[in-house]
């Protein structure tokens, strides 16, 4: 379930409009009404989305006529307004074959400090994309680092058993046009929750309850420039953190941690610009 604020209104009139998407609705919520506004039926199966003046662009996979587009921009009742960022589709796939489950066509996604356009980057890959509204690809951004190699989204390996993959989990760019960008991946001191058995390849998944993921996967954040195409800061956390939605330019980050209890405890807190 992904939520995503919007602010209306100047000053003493503001209101805040929360998106909260499930599964297949998005839920139009006023929280100091304490009511729901809306809910919609969606027409797509979304993996990520940021709210534009145009509409709420959506991580979703889908067969266009100008091929696999991985993403779509929905209107107030939930249908298609547009669609773009065509993938590189595999010419062995069939075309009758689910879609919405391939890895290889995930991506992360968030709104441009304009409001109007959206980045994309795939999981897999340091290959940041902008888009406007017509779907043209305004600015690419890619970066190569001994870290992070790009590799086969659907070939990840198991962070329990083995370190984990590099994978972008979340972006955001402030008022400054400053691109943040946080990448998941292996701690230096890694070890394995679960042993592999030798020639057994295939094994129960182990039970995430409660787990406390900063075991074994910490956080590169990086801040980049888009316009001079340079790295302006980078900042590691031995722990998974990723960026909050806002309908302000600020920068926050959230992580989660288990209590003596077991229950999760989630933090919040402002990221500031550390050049290094």
């Amino acid at each position: 379930m992904n939520s995503l604020a919007r602010r209306e209104g100047w000053k003493s009139e503001m209101t805040i409009i929360l998106y909260v998407m499930s599964l297949r609705f998005v839920h139009t919520l006023a929280p100091r009404a304490e009511r729901r506004v809306n809910r919609v039926r969606l027409s797509v199966l979304p993996n990520d989305a940021a709210v534009l003046k145009s509409g709420i662009a959506v991580q979703a996979p889908l067969r266009t006529e100008a091929g696999i587009t991985t993403i779509q921009i929905l209107g107030p009742d939930g249908g298609i307004l547009a669609s773009m960022g065509v993938a590189e589709a595999d010419g062995d796939r069939s075309q009758s074959e689910p879609i919405w489950n391939d890895l290889t066509l995930r991506r992360r996604l968030a709104r441009a400090n304009d409001h109007v356009d959206v980045w994309s980057v795939p999981l897999s890959r340091y290959r940041i994309s902008r888009y406007g509204p017509d779907g043209e690809e305004k600015v690419r951004i890619e970066r190569s680092a001994d870290w992070f190699r790009p590799y086969p989204a659907n070939e990840t390996t198991d962070p329990y058993r083995a370190p984990a993959d590099p994978s972008v989990v979340s972006m955001h760019q402030d008022a400054d046009g400053l691109l943040w960008v946080a990448i998941v991946r292996a701690p230096a001191s890694f070890s394995p929750v679960v042993d592999a058995p030798v020639g057994v390849e295939e094994q129960e998944p182990v039970d995430l309850s409660y787990f406390d993921l900063n075991r074994i996967l910490s956080t590169t954040v990086e801040v980049l420039d888009p316009v001079a195409g340079e790295l302006v800061a980078r900042r590691d956390f031995d722990e998974l953190v990723t960026f909050v939605s806002t309908p302000e330019d600020d920068v926050f980050i959230y992580s989660l941690h288990p209590d003596e209890l077991g229950d999760l405890d989630c933090v919040i807190r402002p990221l500031s610009l550390r050049r290094e």
